[in-house]
């Protein structure tokens, strides 16, 4: 079977999932792969904005690298044998493609679980990534899950 995806946005949301991601790897003996997606600014055009943009890029790309891995030691995530990955694109869009490209047994994502209005609306990330995954999704809600780990 294949690794376990944790898709992070770094935040306490993330934390809940990170930590049943970890644990669930653990038990089973899984490979974790610990994801950042950013979506690309839209906002430019032109030559000159496109170099701005991937001259920004990487410089991002660099410092989420940095940030990716703090997240993992906070987490005690073992950053040696963890593989981190940066994504760049629409975050469901690519979390789902890493998910099949690295044959994922599971992805493990957390949600603050919008409700009302706004669930209506603009629905989730997380609930976006189980439409898209082929793999199968857990998504951790953190107001449940902090009780539970």
């Amino acid at each position: 079977m294949g690794p376990i995806v944790l898709a992070t946005c770094l935040s306490k949301v993330s934390e809940t999932a990170a930590k049943v991601a970890r644990t669930l790897a653990e038990e089973t003996k899984r490979p974790l792969h610990v994801v950042y997606a950013i979506e690309p600014s839209s906002g430019l055009s032109g030559d000159a904005a496109m170099v701005a943009r991937e001259s920004a890029k990487a410089h991002q790309e660099s410092e989420l690298r940095g940030a990716v891995e703090a997240f993992c030691i906070r987490m005690a995530i073992d950053v040696d044998t963890t593989t981190r990955r940066i994504l760049s694109g629409s975050i469901p869009e690519e979390v789902a493609a890493y998910a099949a490209d690295v044959s994922a047994s599971l992805v493990v994502v957390g949600t603050s679980a919008p409700t009302g209005v706004t669930a209506v609306l603009l629905g989730s990330v997380a609930d976006e990534i189980m439409r898209r995954s082929s793999a199968p999704v857990l998504i951790v809600r953190q107001d449940l899950a902090t009780a539970a780990v």
